[in-house]
C-alpha cells in the first residue's frame, strides 16, 4: 500500500510539472500581450458604461425633477438680473 501512494505521488508531482512548469521561452509573449489588452478594453468599456450610466442618471434628477422649490428657484433667478 506505501508503494501505491508513494507511485501516486510521483505521477501526481510529473503531472503538476508537466503543467505549471513551462519554460520561460515557450510561452508566446505577442499571444499573451493581446490578451491582456483585449482583457483591459473590456474592463475599460465596462466602466465607460457605468460613468455613462452615473451621468444620465444624475443628468435624469435634475433636469426633470419636478419638485415645489423649483419654482421659487426661477423666480429669484429673475429678479436678481434686473436692475442693478
Amino acid at each position: 500500500m506505501i508503494s501505491n501512494k508513494d507511485s501516486f505521488y510521483k505521477r501526481l508531482n510529473e503531472l503538476v510539472i508537466i503543467i505549471f512548469m513551462t519554460k520561460i521561452s515557450e510561452i508566446d509573449l505577442p499571444s499573451a500581450l493581446l490578451s491582456t489588452f483585449i482583457l483591459l478594453g473590456f474592463i475599460a468599456t465596462a466602466f465607460v458604461f457605468i460613468r455613462l450610466t452615473i451621468i444620465g442618471v444624475n443628468y435624469i434628477k435634475v433636469n426633470f425633477s419636478k419638485e415645489e422649490g423649483e419654482e421659487n428657484i426661477d423666480k429669484n433667478k429673475e429678479s436678481q438680473t434686473k436692475g442693478f
